[in-house]
């Protein structure tokens, strides 16, 4: 699968594109692996060290990193 990837106007924060549907009827927001208990994706996510918080657009996911880890080690 080809997966675009955006930079956003924030540098800890990248947008992912996967080119199918993520999330169509709502925005969902996990701001831990404990509320992403409902979501298989963002669970897995969070299992990589330096996720700060995930979310899942219409078509979209925008990840948001920790400063401690840089975009090429995540």
């Amino acid at each position: 699968m080809f997966i675009q990837t955006e930079l956003t106007p924030n540098p800890k924060t990248v947008k992912f594109i996967p080119g199918k549907e993520v999330s169509p009827q709502k925005n969902v927001t996990y701001k831990d692996i404990l509320e992403a208990e409902n979501s298989p994706l963002a669970k897995k996510l969070f299992l990589i060290d330096g996720v700060d918080s995930v979310f899942f657009g219409a078509d979209f996911i925008s990840i948001h990193k920790t400063d401690e880890l840089e975009w090429q080690v995540l």
